[in-house]
């Protein structure tokens, strides 16, 4: 199996937030072709492809979601650069979980990365309720995205922005309120990606290696008109 270099690991999943301009994430986008699909990489600037690290990446489920929380699961294809989600359009909100291997650095705890990726279009209705173990969700009120973890608001939370029309590369970075909320509007048409990362000392083992933590890392994604 591929290993990423030491360096790229600790940015991508990191014991702390990231930069997304700077940093991989994964997220949901759409395309020319009216369809969506989940890239990893770096937001507006390149993509993992495979045969390399999109391998490593394992897209182990995707559905669509209306408002009052009816399901209808996607077939996934993986392609050179994204995973096609066959059957989604632009216009639905989407959703997906991924995994990748376990990594360890030295004698530090092994961590096993879980990553969420939700597409919410801004014309898709709103559920009440979240739907990824690390989700960021609308309030409803224009701007407002609240951050939850299992279900339950993360006061606290750091939720890094990246846009495909950030030239500049300048990722702000918002912190959650008490109720788990941040107010970010953007500035200009285009992708917007925004990502929270919460840890949790939960023990166990997947894909023959043992991990001492899971690194949660939940996207929400859309196209700013």
């Amino acid at each position: 199996m591929n290993k990423l270099p030491l360096l790229l690991a600790l940015a991508l999943f990191a014991l702390a937030p990231i930069s997304l301009s700077r940093a991989h994430s994964v997220w949901i986008e759409d395309n020319d072709a009216q369809q969506l699909v989940v890239r990893f990489g770096q937001v507006g600037e390149s993509y993992e492809s495979s045969p390399g690290y999109l391998d490593d990446l394992h897209l182990n489920s995707a559905w669509t979601a209306d408002a009052d929380g009816k399901l209808a699961p996607l077939s996934i294809e993986k392609k050179s650069d994204h995973y096609l989600l066959d059957g989604a359009a632009p216009d639905q909100a989407t959703l997906g979980e991924t995994t990748f291997y376990v990594m360890q650095h030295g004698k530090s705890p092994a961590i096993w990365p879980i990553l969420y990726v939700r597409w919410q279009p801004t014309t898709a209705e709103i559920p009440a309720e979240p739907a990824l173990t690390l989700d960021l969700l609308p309030t409803g009120t224009p701007g407002e995205i609240r951050v939850t973890f299992r279900g339950k608001p993360l006061p606290g939370a750091i939720v890094s922005i990246a846009s495909e029309e950030d030239a500049d590369h300048k990722t702000p970075k918002l912190t959650a309120n008490a109720e788990g909320i941040i107010t970010y509007t953007p500035q200009s048409p285009g992708l917007v990606v925004l990502t929270a990362n919460h840890r949790e000392a939960l023990p166990g083992f997947t894909r023959g290696k043992a991990y001492e933590l899971i690194s949660h890392t939940g996207a929400i994604s859309w196209r700013h008109e």
